[in-house]
């Protein structure tokens, strides 16, 4: 009898111990809100000789959001002025293209009947070169408009150079990279992704300058275009504007991920996966090229594209089968193209969220609802470009707090030196007001920052906690000034752990394994590896690693 009393005291007692450790791990998982530490703040403001200079959101908020209706062509061989450059006439289908090289820098006169903010577009050819981007400074009446027009980006265009080979083995050895000389055409953009739109350039009324200025490579212009700025249609709007079409039959093509014709990059070749159950083409025992993207498909601007071909005029359904197993807490975008166009608004950025597993994605609405994408009967291409969505507006908040921070530290620095004494009192606060007013007000924006991270991502990921340490170290600051200089070298230390965490966030990898695009109505296996599989995989892949290693090493 004593023996069970015992027993169930400690039955109790583990139950207790298991439901208390529940309760304390969900109260520390529980997202925090930081919105009391800076509501009612105004973050916009910037303290004398500490904030940003030549930003692009600066240049936006300097002229008046006026949006003309009319594009502007330009006559791209009716140059001004221009340096290492040449007309060629006839040029691959082009009546006159402008040769521009490395050290070219070309003006143009624009005249410009109603001012305001324009899109650039360039259409364009790279040439052989060392196969790197091309860059380009842009000007306008000789001035550059903001810091990062100096440098903007244009990409190449790569494919396989053969079909894969197989060895005698059954393993398939990848085709090396080839470039492709065509033309492509491009809005001049932020580079690192943080400003997803197109950049937008304000232009007087009258006569204008616009000047190319070449950072690095050669290319071939055909066209350069000041565009109006036109809103994507969302996708009711897309819907009204299509042809009214009768059901078509049923239809499903699948296109698998390895299989990409265009990429931007001699990186964003097919790979192999062995580690899960249903990566398709599935195999334990040979390399077989079955999905593509990776760790290298992760910057902002990077794209893949693939072709593939319908019957007949209709609407069709897409779904990608991802995964993006590579940041907990994290969400991975891309932005859906058909034939070099974003049909509408919902599919500029397609999320994919963490999981160890892939994920059969039919894209849809909010409730559920997949998209129908209307396509003609033939050949259509679809690409998925890499973008950060959301996340780009948080990071360049980031980005320019990381710079007020070090000017905040270069600040105290000039003062206290690189190592100051801890037993002197330096009365930073009665030295630098301006130093303790910005600390406050940057600790605020961190804040703030955390919260936007986690109502995007919907956790609190632990690339932000850098962001929190600061924000909590500026309050002890303001508080005890006299912990600055005792701190002073963990301080800085923490602003460049916060710049290695903007460059993490950034990343935005992804792995595809195949598309499909069905008719309407057809039905999309789920394609989930069941508990079996996944047990029958892992028994498979120890089996074969036993019988492949070498004798000494068993």
């Amino acid at each position: 009898m004593k023996g069970e009393v015992k027993k169930g005291i400690i039955l109790v007692g583990v139950v207790l111990v298991i439901v208390i450790f529940c309760i304390v791990r969900k109260q520390m998982s529980a997202v925090e809100n930081y919105q009391d530490k800076y509501q009612g703040a105004d973050l916009t403001v910037e303290v004398d000789g500490l904030g940003r200079e030549g930003t692009y959101t600066e240049y936006q908020n300097s002229h008046e959001t006026v949006y003309p209706s009319e594009d502007i062509p330009i006559d791209v061989c009716d140059y001004e002025e221009g340096t290492d450059v040449t007309v060629y006439q006839d040029f691959d289908g082009a009546k006159e293209a402008l040769y521009t090289g490395d050290n070219s820098k070309v003006t143009w006169k624009v005249d410009v009947k109603e001012a305001g903010l324009y899109q650039v577009y360039l259409e364009y050819q790279t040439v052989e070169s060392r196969g790197v981007a091309a860059e380009r400074a842009l000007y306008i009446n000789g001035e550059l408009p903001f810091a990062d027009a100096s440098n903007l980006t244009f990409s190449r265009l790569w494919t396989d150079g053969g079909e894969a080979r197989t060895d005698n083995q059954g393993n398939q050895i990848r085709p090396t990279q080839v470039e492709v000389y065509d033309w492509q055409g491009s809005y001049c953009r932020d580079d690192m992704g943080y400003t997803v739109k197109p950049y937008e350039f304000y232009f007087e009324k009258g006569e204008n300058e616009l000047t190319l200025e070449a950072v690095n490579e050669p290319v071939i212009l055909r066209a350069v275009t000041l565009c109006a700025v036109k809103e994507k249609w969302d996708y009711e709007t897309y819907l009204a504007n299509q042809k009214t079409v009768g059901e078509t039959q049923e239809y499903v093509t699948k296109i698998q991920g390895e299989d990409s014709t265009l990429r931007s990059e001699p990186s964003l070749y097919a790979k192999y996966d062995r580690a899960s159950a249903n990566t398709e083409p599935y195999s334990v025992t040979n390399t077989i090229l079955n999905y593509t993207g990776g760790d290298a498909w992760n910057a902002a601007g990077q794209w893949i594209e693939w072709e593939f071909e319908v019957p007949e005029d209709g609407f069709y359904n897409i779904t990608v089968k991802g995964r993006q197993n590579y940041a907990r807490g994290s969400v991975s975008s891309r932005c859906l193209y058909l034939d070099g166009e974003v049909p509408f608004q919902e599919v500029e950025t397609i999320s994919f969220e963490y999981d160890n597993d892939w994920n059969v994605m039919t894209l849809s609405d909010e409730n559920g609802t997949p998209y129908e994408f209307y396509l003609a009967a033939g050949k259509h291409t679809l690409r998925l470009e890499a973008t950060l969505g959301g996340m780009g507006e948080i990071l360049e908040e980031l980005e320019d707090s990381t710079y007020r921070l070090n000017q905040i530290y270069r600040r105290i620095l000039v003062y206290t030196g690189a190592n100051p004494d801890k037993y002197r009192d330096y009365n930073i606060n009665q030295v630098y007001p301006e130093v303790m007013e910005a600390m406050d007000l940057e600790a605020k924006r961190l804040y703030k920052i955390i919260d936007d991270v986690v109502a995007y991502t919907g956790q609190k990921a632990e690339k932000i906690a850098t962001a929190q340490t600061l924000a909590q170290q500026m309050e002890l600051f303001l508080k005890r000034p006299d912990k600055i200089t005792v701190n002073f070298t963990t301080f800085k230390d923490n602003i460049t752990s916060l710049g290695t965490a903007i460059l993490n966030m950034s990343e935005t990898k992804l792995d595809v394994d195949y598309i499909e695009v069905n008719s309407v109505g057809s039905k999309v296996p789920e394609d989930k590896a069941s508990a079996f599989a996944k047990i029958w995989h892992e028994i498979k892949s120890v089996s074969y690693t036993h019988l492949t290693l070498p004798t000494n090493s068993l």
